[in-house]
């Protein structure tokens, strides 16, 4: 019985350190932030599907006084290699204009319908594991924006993007950043490219640490959000969020707050938009 004990304890010890890091890199797969993307990819097989509504105001100084739009959108993710995952995003907006001609007067026009769909493979190409609950990872990222051809919401043509993400993760906190580029290749307002740029900070609320009764993690996000285009136009937005996080789905919710808005056309600029969301992994 006493040669026993230390191998029953050194099992436990074992046993528990297991569903431990399991946790961790469970919702490793599901946190994160909310408007930017991670270095993370699924396991070899993995699949995880996001929803996202996002709702969104805007005010005009022209003939446009105001735009309310609601997008519904859902990405796919499936993990081809340990390193290696392809996703697609399909977004169904609907959108209601309120206009002023001299004219016509008052109008309102709603509509709705998809909009481009984004092809992206993300490569993980470097790693560093320092312990449980501490990496860091670069991955790259390219892929192609095609047209849904929808005529109220699709561009008209097929844009290349290509980017990179880069993780920091120890302990309670969570570093984001990513530098997207897209060349759009259309005619017209397709026809500037996009620079987008993110950096987010995610802080473990609860758990303090993770043990084999915890699977779940409620987290604070705080990020920036940018978009700039070359035709001069530049948004930024500060966007405070909140998840709860466990081993098999993730609910959201942030806000973005304009901080920046330049805009080339003297289009509508954003009040602010609310995003929500779900997350599934199997």
């Amino acid at each position: 019985m006493i040669r026993m004990r230390p191998r029953r304890r050194n099992i436990t010890r074992v046993s528990s350190l297991i569903l431990v890091a399991a946790a961790v890199a469970a919702s490793s797969a599901l946190a994160g932030p909310i408007n930017t993307n991670v270095a993370f990819t699924p396991r070899k097989g993995g699949s995880l599907l996001r929803l996202q509504y996002i709702y969104s105001e805007a005010d005009g100084q022209g003939p446009v006084k105001n735009v309310n739009s609601s997008t519904v959108k859902a990405t796919f993710v499936y993990g081809l290699e340990a390193n290696l995952a392809l996703f697609l995003t399909a977004p169904y907006v609907n959108r209601q204009v309120d206009r002023y001609q001299p004219r016509l007067g008052r109008t309102e026009e709603a509509h709705d319908g998809l909009g481009d769909l984004t092809f992206l493979a993300k490569y993980r190409f470097w790693q560093n594991d320092i312990g449980v609950g501490k990496t860091m990872r670069w991955a790259a990222l390219g892929g192609l924006n095609f047209r849904s051809g929808d005529s109220d919401f699709s561009s008209d043509s097929y844009d290349p993007i290509v980017g990179t993400v880069f993780t920091w993760q120890e302990d309670r906190h969570h570093v984001d950043a990513d530098l997207i580029y897209q060349f759009n290749t259309g005619s017209g307002r397709f026809s500037h490219d996009d620079l987008r740029y993110d950096v987010a900070y995610t802080y473990r609320l609860f758990p303090a640490r993770f043990d084999a009764d915890h699977f779940y993690e409620l987290d604070v996000v705080a990020e920036l959000n940018g978009r700039y285009r070359t035709d001069g136009s530049h948004e930024v937005f500060l966007s405070p969020g909140i998840q709860y996080v466990t081993r098999r789905w993730a609910l959201e919710a942030s806000i973005q707050i304009p901080t920046i808005q330049e805009l080339a056309d003297d289009g509508p600029e954003t009040d602010f938009r609310l995003v929500f969301g779900v997350r599934y992994r199997w």
